[in-house]
């Protein structure tokens, strides 16, 4: 699971409600949860080796902080590492 903040470089969510893709979907965790803005939703891929999110800013971006929250899941398992690329 995974939550999503993109900032510039004065901190606004440059990412928020932006087109968001990712591997695959799980029930209804679709990728635009993950840069809705609320905090408490997340998105959820099916079982992958390589499972990746993404989002589309729209235009080339000065990003000065990216902040991504890996919570594992619900039965208490803790979230497995990630890489950022931006």
């Amino acid at each position: 699971m995974l939550f999503c903040t993109v900032t510039d470089d004065v901190l606004h969510n440059v990412a928020l409600n932006k087109p968001s893709y990712q591997v695959s979907t799980y029930t209804d965790h679709t990728p635009s949860l993950a840069n809705d803005g609320i905090v408490n939703t997340c998105v959820r891929s099916q079982s992958e080796t390589n499972p990746w999110w993404a989002v589309d800013l729209g235009v080339e971006t000065l990003v000065a902080q990216v902040k991504l929250i890996n919570s594992g899941d619900n039965a208490g398992n803790p979230g497995l590492a990630f890489n950022k690329l931006l």
